[in-house]
């Protein structure tokens, strides 16, 4: 199980999908498609929480038929530990990458996704700082940094794939930080 974690516009969805080219019976899972699956989706603790079981039993699914999974989302500490007890019941490792970048990057990204790929829902500027400074409060600190502004998305999903197939990388134990 390979966890891709950042604040919008880090590049998780982009690294997610080249490292899942390269793997064989891997499920990309990828949470902003989850959520439009529902057709009056609507951001808040209700339909968020729907989509976080949704994705549960997904992850679970492709688990029990011995499928490795990658999934680029952004979590918060408690969502994380509930991917590792997953992961040690079906005894799978589990890697956790962190992507990240400066605000101003960030927000251009975002900008230019909205231009080029089909956008469901505009994404304001106060909504991206927002959930910026949310991940930046509640991230958890287990697993490796990538500065993606330092990167080429090329080589960061190299340099997981490389981790991950000649397991060189650490495999998330557990979360001891506070």
């Amino acid at each position: 199980m390979i966890i891709i974690d950042g604040p919008m516009g880090s590049g998780k969805s982009t690294i997610g999908e080249i490292v899942h080219k390269k793997l064989k019976r891997t499920a990309l899972i990828n949470t902003d498609k989850i959520k439009w699956l529902l057709s009056d989706f609507k951001r808040g603790s209700r339909d968020d929480e729907i989509n976080f079981r949704v994705l549960l039993q997904m992850c679970e699914a492709y688990l029990q038929q011995g499928i490795n999974l990658i999934i680029p989302q952004g979590f918060w500490k408690e969502r994380v530990r509930t991917f590792i007890n997953l992961a040690k019941r079906y005894k799978a490792q589990i890697y956790i990458y962190h992507l990240d970048a400066p605000k101003l990057i960030l927000l251009k990204r975002i900008k230019s996704r909205e231009v080029s790929k089909d956008v469901r829902v505009p994404i304001t500027k106060s909504r991206v700082l927002k959930n910026i400074q949310k991940w930046k409060q509640k991230k958890y600190l287990s697993g490796k940094l990538f500065e993606t502004n330092n990167f080429s998305k090329q080589r960061t999903a190299r340099e997981i794939l490389e981790e991950v197939l000649n397991g060189v990388g650490t495999p998330a134990k557990g979360i001891s930080e506070s």
